[in-house]
C-alpha cells in the first residue's frame, strides 16, 4: 500500500516552527516583563533604605538625601514605563502566537482531511481490485464447471452410444 504524501507539508513544516517562534518570543517577552517587575521592586527597596537611612543621618545630609530620592523616583518612572512597554509587547505577541496557532490548527484539520480522503480513495481502489478478483475467480469457476459440464456430456454421450 501507497504511504500518505501531504502535498502541503512543507508549508505545514513552516507554520510549525512559525508557532515555536511565536512561542519563544512570548517566553522572552514574560521574562521581560518579569525583569522589570524584579528592578522595580529593587527601587522600592532601595527608597525605603534611602529613606531609612535619612532617619539616621545628620540633617546637614538631608539635601542629598532628598536629591537622591528625587533621582529614585525619576528611574522608578522610567521603571514604570519600561514595564508599560514590555507588557503591550507581550500582549502583541501573544496575539501573534494566537494568529500562529490558528494558522497551523487550520492546517492540521485539512492534512487530517486530506489524509481521510486519501484512505478511503485507498480503500475504494482495494475493493476494485478485490472485485476484480472475485469476478475472474467467478468466470474461471464458471467456466471451468462448463467445461466440467460438457466433458461429463460428452462422456455421458460416448457411454451412451458404446451401449447402443
Amino acid at each position: 500500500m501507497a504511504r500518505f504524501v501531504y502535498r502541503l507539508q512543507k508549508v505545514y513544516e513552516l507554520r510549525e516552527r512559525k508557532k515555536k517562534e511565536h512561542e519563544q518570543r512570548v517566553i522572552d517577552a514574560q521574562k521581560r516583563v518579569r525583569d522589570v517587575e524584579i528592578a522595580i521592586e529593587e527601587k522600592k527597596n532601595e527608597m525605603r533604605m534611602v529613606r531609612k537611612n535619612m532617619l539616621a543621618s545628620p540633617h546637614t545630609l538631608m539635601a542629598a538625601h532628598d536629591q537622591f530620592l528625587h533621582h529614585l523616583n525619576d528611574r522608578l518612572d522610567e521603571l514604570y514605563e519600561d514595564l508599560t512597554i514590555a507588557k503591550n509587547e507581550l500582549e502583541k505577541e501573544r496575539q501573534l502566537l494566537i494568529k500562529a496557532q490558528a494558522d497551523l490548527e487550520a492546517l492540521v484539520k485539512h492534512k487530517e482531511k486530506a489524509r481521510e480522503e486519501w484512505l478511503e480513495e485507498e480503500k475504494k481502489l482495494e475493493l476494485k481490485m478485490l472485485d476484480e478478483i472475485a469476478g475472474q475467480r467467478y468466470f474461471r469457476a464458471k467456466l471451468q464447471e462448463e467445461l466440467d459440464n460438457a466433458e461429463y456430456e460428452q462422456l455421458t454421450q460416448d457411454t451412451e452410444a458404446e451401449n447402443y
